[in-house]
C-alpha cells in the first residue's frame, strides 16, 4: 500500500494511538513468522492462535507499529515491558484489517477482477495474472487468500502503479463474498462453476449457487461476469446480475470454446481456444484436463479485457500454478508421486483419477485418497460415487487414508476391484508405509484429499523432500 501515518491509519479506524503521529507505514503483516520486511502488524486472534501473544517478537524484527485490540490482556504486560512501542487500539483487529483495506482500495486507480467457484478458482486467478502480467503491473491473491484475510492482504499489497487487481473470493457462509465484494469493488468477475463442496455448511447445491452469485450481483452494469455454460447454473446465476455476460465452454459460438485437445507425455494440454474474435494456439504448463476450463475462463476475461491474442496465448503458456495442484514430484525410488493434495470434493477427485490414468499410460496407477471434508449428510454418497470412479477408469491400486476415506474402499471392492488392490490405513504414517512397501520404479502415485486431512505431508515423505 502506499505510505501512510500512524496517525492517519488511527484516523482511518476510529482508533486511538501511542507513539509518533508522523511513522509512515505500507507493508502490513498478520504471520510474527513472516513479518520481516513488514513494518505494521494486525494482532488477529483465530481458533488455534492469538497475535497478541506474538507483539513480544515484533519489536526486534524492524516492525513500527503494530494494531491491537484493547481488551486483549496480553496488552498491558507488552505495554509494560515495550511502553514506547506504537500501538493502535480497536475493538476487533479482524474487522480494522478489512476497513484499511476497503480504504487503500478505494485510492487505487485499478481494474479489479473477483474469482470464485466450488473448483479451479485458484489456477484460474493463477493463469488470468499471468497473461495480465505480460503487459501490466498486477497485484493477485498469494496462493489460495480468498477469505477475509486474504482479501484484505491482497489489497494492501497492492501497488500504486498497478493496472489490474486479480483476486480470489471464498465463501464458508452465505454473505461472505459479499462482504468480500464490498471491500474488492470488482468491475469483472469469473465463476468456473457451482459443485458439491461444503454441503455441510450450505445444506444444497442451490444454497452454494446463490453464494457464488453474490459475485455476479456485485459487478457494475459496465462490468462483465464470466459464466460456465456447461455447469448447469450459469443461467440461473446469469440473470441475477447487470453485468455484461460472457460464456465459456460448451459449443455455443458466442462462447469462449476449446477444440482439438491434445495431451503431451506430461500430461500438460494443447488446444484451440476460439471465441468472438479470437482464435489461438495454447499450451498449459500444468497438468490435466480440467485446465483446459480453467484456461477458458481466463481467456475469457482477458479477451473482454481487451487484451490481445497472442498475449493471451503467451500468458497461459507460462502461466505458474500454486502449489499442491497435481505437482508432479519424482521419488528417489524412480515413480512419480502427483500431489494434489490441497483441497478434494467429488468433481475434483474425478478429474484427478482420470488425469492418474492418462498419465501412468502403461506403468501401474496408484491413488491414495483422504477423505473429503465439509459434505454433510451426502458425505457417504459422495465417498461411494469416487469409489466407484476408481473401478471404472480401471486404475491398479488404491490406498485410502483415515476411517472418512474407508467407503471409497467399501464402494471399489463392491463394484468389482481386484482382490489385493485395496489397502486401508488408519493414519499418514501407516498409509506411508504401505506405500512405500507396494511402490515400485516407474510406478504414479496420486495424493489427493480435503485440506483438513493434510495428505501433502504424505506426499513430501513418499517424494523423500521437504514439505516448504
Amino acid at each position: 500500500m502506499r505510505s501512510v501515518s500512524l496517525k492517519d491509519i488511527a484516523r482511518i479506524l476510529s482508533a486511538e494511538y501511542i507513539g509518533s503521529a508522523k511513522i509512515k507505514l505500507r507493508n502490513v503483516g498478520t504471520d510474527s513468522r513472516e513479518i520481516k520486511g513488514k513494518d505494521l502488524f494486525f494482532a488477529l486472534r483465530g481458533e488455534k492462535y492469538d497475535g497478541h501473544s506474538f507483539l513480544y517478537d515484533l519489536p526486534g524484527k524492524g516492525v513500527k507499529a503494530a494494531v491491537v485490540e484493547r481488551s486483549n490482556s496480553n496488552i498491558k504486560t507488552f505495554r509494560k515491558k515495550y511502553p514506547s512501542f506504537p500501538l493502535i487500539f480497536v475493538d476487533d483487529t479482524l474487522v480494522a484489517l478489512g476497513k484499511l483495506a476497503s480504504w487503500i482500495r478505494s485510492g487505487l486507480d485499478v481494474v479489479a477482477i473477483g474469482i470464485t467457484g466450488s473448483t479451479g478458482k485458484t489456477c484460474t486467478k493463477d493463469m488470468l495474472a499471468s497473461i495480465l502480467e505480460c503487459e501490466n503491473s498486477v497485484t493477485s491473491s498469494k496462493g489460495s487468500f480468498n477469505n477475509e484475510i486474504g482479501l484484505p492482504l491482497t489489497i494492501l499489497s497492492a501497488k500504486e502503479e498497478d493496472r489490474y487487481l486479480v483476486c480470489e473470493v471464498g465463501a464458508r457462509k452465505k454473505g461472505d463474498i459479499r462482504n468480500l465484494t464490498d471491500m474488492l469493488k470488482p468491475q469483472y468477475g469469473i465463476i468456473t462453476n457451482v459443485g458439491i463442496t461444503h454441503l455441510q455448511i450450505f445444506g444444497s447445491r442451490a444454497s452454494i449457487a446463490s453464494a457464488k452469485a453474490e459475485l455476479a450481483e456485485s459487478l457494475p452494469t459496465t462490468g462483465a461476469i464470466v459464466l460456465n455454460a456447461t455447469n448447469g447454473w450459469g443461467e440461473w446465476i446469469r440473470r441475477r446480475s447487470k453485468a455484461k455476460i460472457v460464456w465459456f465452454g460448451g459449443r455455443n459460438k458466442n462462447a469462449y470454446r476449446a477444440r482439438r485437445i491434445r495431451l503431451d507425455k506430461n500430461g500438460r494440454p494443447s488446444f484451440e481456444i476460439i471465441g468472438p474474435d479470437l482464435e489461438i494456439e495454447v499450451l498449459l504448463n500444468a497438468i490435466g484436463l480440467h485446465q483446459v476450463e480453467n484456461a477458458l475462463a481466463a481467456a475469457a476475461c482477458a479477451a473482454e479485457l481487451g487484451i490481445k491474442p497472442e498475449t493471451i496465448s503467451k500468458g497461459l503458456k507460462e502461466a505458474k500454478i500454486s502449489p499442491w495442484r497435481m505437482d508432479p514430484l519424482k521419488s528417489p525410488g524412480g515413480f512419480t508421486v502427483l500431489n494434489d493434495a490441497y483441497n478434494a470434493n467429488p468433481d475434483s477427485m474425478k478429474a484427478a483419477l482420470s488425469t492418474l490414468k492418462r498419465l501412468a499410460g502403461k506403468s501401474r496407477s496408484i491413488a491414495v485418497l483422504g477423505g473429503m471434508a465439509e459434505l454433510g449428510a451426502e458425505s457417504k454418497a459422495c465417498h461411494i460415487e469416487v469409489g466407484k470412479e476408481f473401478v471404472s477408469l480401471d486404475l491398479d491400486i488404491l490406498v485410502v487414508v483415515g476411517e472418512n476415506a474407508f467407503d471409497y474402499a467399501r464402494a471399489a471392492l463392491l463394484c468389482g476391484a481386484r482382490k489385493g488392490s485395496i489397502f486401508k490405513c488408519r493414519d499418514i504414517a501407516e498409509a506411508e508405509s504401505v506405500v512405500l512397501s507396494i511402490v515400485e520404479p516407474g510406478d504414479f502415485v496420486l495424493v489427493k484429499g480435503s485440506r483438513i486431512f493434510g495428505l501433502e505431508k504424505l506426499a513430501c515423505r513418499l517424494a523423500n523432500i521437504d514439505l516448504f
